[in-house]
């Protein structure tokens, strides 16, 4: 077995600020995903209630369709 080449202090220090720097590069992307998430969902809070009303306004609609041509019988 061959013994493993033991790091140097400033190596250690490289590889420490590397996944530093990749953590903190990952912190931010999630900071902004998440606001992303935030915002499609307030979007998403907004169609729905647009949706609401739409079907309320169609089946308002309706009825009034249905009252305004009364079925006639013979």
């Amino acid at each position: 077995m061959t013994k493993a080449k033991q790091k140097s202090h400033a190596e250690w220090v490289k590889i420490c600020t590397n996944l530093n720097s990749a953590l903190e590069s990952q912190m931010k992307d999630e900071m902004k995903l998440r606001a992303d998430i935030d915002n499609l969902e307030g979007h998403i809070a907004k169609l729905e209630e647009q949706l609401t009303m739409s079907v309320g306004v169609i089946k308002y609609l309706e009825l009034q369709i249905v009252r305004s041509n009364p079925v006639r019988s013979n």
